[in-house]
């Protein structure tokens, strides 16, 4: 039973770090339907940004990355309003998503492209003194990061949600949601609050990096991986809801970690594929889809 607990506390730090994937996404897709591939790269380049800013110059990754979100967000809010407002308005899919997704596809591999020329296809390790810290229950022994990943995710989806309830912007990007052409008649915005909410999906974007290179190993190929386990995890939480993400991020790396426990590691990405083909079949709306 102490490795098997072991395994899913493991579990749930890995599921930490998807379900602020999941969070990113599920933002700018479940409610703007901002059809995004970019993601998972940004995640990556803030990761890289985060690991050599503390190898040379020994500056502390949560520093750095606090650093970035405000140029992360100027990232987002620059893919928004110069490749992606084009799209907005077009209603059939192959104008629309499918534009976006090759859009922010081939801004992706840029991205990919010149972490490979800056910094190899080498995996790096972030040697920071508290990567190995664990705070230890009897025989169990849960990292230090792996907590911070999980409360900083908990802190991140209630600012998310205090967001949308509680400001302007929120408002916006609910009315938004819910009828594009009703919030933009009554006077809204509707670009701005599409690039405002990229540039916030792409902060939370650098925070799941931050976490994802205290835990694992970086290389340039890791951004798609990423981002399918972000597209994942709003796919299975369901369309629009936030907390669902969540949930799923934590479902993902639950299964991970026990499928690696019981069977092989290699084969964790299948079942968790084939899991989710399952569920497509059984409630193609997700765990927790709203009904309207």
């Amino acid at each position: 039973m102490g490795g098997l607990t072991q395994t899913l506390l493991g579990g749930i730090g890995s599921g930490a770090i998807y379900g602020l994937m999941g969070l990113s996404f599920a933002l700018i897709f479940g409610k703007l339907k901002i059809c995004s591939y970019l993601n998972g790269d940004l995640s990556i380049l803030a990761a890289y940004l985060c690991f050599w800013s503390f190898t040379l110059w020994h500056v502390e990754p949560f520093i750095t990355a606090v650093v970035l979100c405000p140029l992360f967000f100027l990232i987002g809010y620059f893919v928004q309003t110069v490749f992606l407002k084009k799209f907005m308005a077009m209603e059939i899919w192959q104008g629309r998503y499918q534009s976006q997704i090759m859009v922010t596809w081939g801004i992706g591999i840029c991205i990919m492209a010149l972490e490979y020329m800056l910094w190899t296809a080498t995996y790096r390790t972030m040697g920071v003194s508290y990567r190995n810290s664990v705070v230890r229950m009897g025989d169990i022994a849960v990292p230090y990061v792996d907590i911070w990943a999980f409360v900083v995710m908990l802190v991140v989806l209630v600012g998310v949600n205090l967001l949308l309830k509680k400001t302007t912007l929120g408002i916006s990007l609910r009315a938004c949601s819910n009828d594009r052409v009703s919030a933009m008649l009554s006077g809204i915005n509707y670009q701005r609050v599409c690039a405002v909410t990229f540039g916030i999906s792409a902060v939370i974007a650098v925070i799941a990096g931050l976490f994802y290179t205290l835990t694992s190993q970086v290389t340039p190929a890791v951004g798609v991986d990423l981002t399918f386990k972000g597209w994942m995890a709003v796919i299975i939480g369901g369309m629009g809801s936030l907390g669902g993400s969540i949930v799923a991020g934590i479902i993902m790396g639950l299964v991970e970690a026990l499928t690696s426990y019981f069977w092989l590691p290699a084969l964790k990405e299948v079942v968790l594929f084939v899991g989710l083909l399952i569920l497509l079949i059984v409630k193609p709306s997700g765990l927790f889809s709203k009904s309207r």
